[in-house]
């Protein structure tokens, strides 16, 4: 009686969660790419610049960011922090010219 009473809901539980054939079919949301700091891309510009093309994917197809994987999510936190950082030492280094520093 109580198996009874448990399986639908067990059942409609697993259903919901769909196959592997509905994640995502759009080639350009990939997420095959190791976690990487902010550090990493002020370092290596040509990553940055790569990565950046796959946070744009990721953005254009308007998922919530909570549905991203975790990987994406947080390399492209990294990459905005990276962009800050290369911004912001732009600036220093153009307010120290300036003052003749």
């Amino acid at each position: 009686m109580t198996w009874a009473r448990w399986s639908v809901p067990c059942l409609l539980a697993l259903a919901a969660c769909g196959t592997k054939e509905s994640g995502s079919s759009d080639p350009q949301l990939r997420s095959d790419m190791p976690a990487r700091s902010a550090s990493f891309y002020v370092e290596h510009r040509d990553e940055l610049t790569e990565m950046e093309t796959v946070c744009g994917a990721w953005r254009a197809s308007q998922r919530p960011a909570a549905s991203w994987p975790s990987v994406v999510f947080g390399n492209c936190n990294s990459v905005n922090t990276a962009k800050t950082m290369i911004s912001n030492d732009a600036e220093t280094q153009k307010l120290r010219k300036e003052a003749g520093i």
